[in-house]
């Protein structure tokens, strides 16, 4: 496994103690580069015996880390990061899926997360990925990234992942005491498929709720990790994905979850398809919910999270509705597509399974 040059290594765990270290100049990501979420040591660490790895497959994870994917060379950075989280049903990760192949020709660098499962349980999974953007926020500067550009996308019990780091992004239980808890780790937009969101009965994937919260966990701890039950007017727009074909994970989630994103004035686009099974986003013996990359890249592309391209469905925007796609219009008669802007806390230093 390719880890990070040690002297990086070191001044990642250095800066998280607030050590006072020289300036990183901008470094060249490379493809399989894995970097390290808790030099210092992780939180709550207990030794369950080494991890196992059989394909995409991680199992019985302690160590949590980041695997880079830059986009291909040849293709200008957009300055975009999506932190990916894979599924696998808190009970193991599951990185297949081709997420880098859809958004590295955008520009995009994608940052899979391996994250902690049922061996360690909640709050293990929040920490790793509000950590995940904390880090990638903090060194967005030597990544060649732009810190007010990073998403996270989930697949199935992904999306509760990639959705706890949008609604509980300052949760207490999401911090450790780091120096680096003071970066935002407020995503800028979240994309979630088939998503596991719910804690809850009659929605809930029971076997996802066990692995992370145990066999009898309590109302309240359930509710807290609802992700429909923690929306605000500050949580990052979202793009959802679900079918009816997906007998798995039930798609009332993701309508539960865009009920909450509506009444709060959250921006989203919720696709919701006919056919498809669980995780089968990109089969096109699914017909148009195999489209969903491409309505995706579009709205990526409408909010400035990638270029303009001559590929693009949509024209080419003036700069009042390059405005007004950013949040930065006002709503009139005149200009009927403003939408009300949401706050950005990007201020602070700079799919399979169920």
């Amino acid at each position: 496994m390719k880890t990070l040059p040690i002297a990086f290594a070191f001044l990642l765990a250095a800066s998280a103690f607030g050590a006072d270290v020289p300036a990183i100049s901008q470094m060249t990501l490379t493809t399989g580069q894995v970097i390290p979420l808790w030099p210092e040591g992780v939180p709550g660490w207990k030794d369950i015996g080494p991890e196992s790895v059989s394909g995409t497959t991680y199992t019985n994870i302690s160590n949590p880390r980041l695997i880079v994917y830059p986009p291909p060379a040849g293709t200008p950075s957009s300055g975009t990061a999506i932190i990916y989280c894979p599924g696998g049903g808190y009970i193991h990760v599951n990185t297949g899926g081709g997420i880098q192949g859809i958004f590295n020709p955008l520009g995009v660098t994608i940052f899979t997360l391996i994250y902690r499962c049922k061996e360690f349980g909640a709050p293990a999974p929040l920490q790793d990925v509000l950590r995940a953007v904390r880090l990638v926020r903090a060194h967005a500067a030597e990544f060649g990234l732009n810190p007010a550009h990073i998403g996270v996308l989930g697949g199935s019990a992904g999306s509760h992942v990639a959705g706890c780091a949008g609604t509980l992004y300052d949760d207490p239980l999401g911090k450790t005491g780091a120096p680096l808890d003071g970066v935002s780790a407020r995503p800028d937009f979240m994309i979630l498929l088939f998503s596991v969101l719910s804690m809850e009965d009659p929605n809930a994937s029971v076997s996802s709720r066990k692995a992370l919260l145990g066999s009898n966990p309590t109302p309240e701890i359930m509710a807290h990790y609802s992700i429909e039950k923690q929306v605000t007017p500050n949580t990052p727009r979202a793009f959802l994905v679900h079918t009816q074909g997906d007998t798995t994970v039930k798609l009332e989630n993701e309508l539960l979850l865009y009920t909450a994103l509506r009444k709060n004035n959250v921006p989203t686009e919720l696709h919701l398809y006919p056919v498809g099974t669980h995780g089968s986003g990109l089969d096109p013996n699914f017909g148009p919910t195999a489209l969903w990359p491409k309505l995706c890249e579009e709205w990526m592309r409408f909010n400035g999270w990638t270029p303009a391209s001559s590929s693009s469905l949509m024209k080419v925007q003036t700069a009042t509705e390059a405005a007004v796609r950013t949040g930065k219009g006002s709503r009139s008669a005149a200009n009927p597509r403003a939408i009300d802007p949401v706050p950005t806390a990007s201020t602070a230093p700079a799919t399979s399974g169920k």
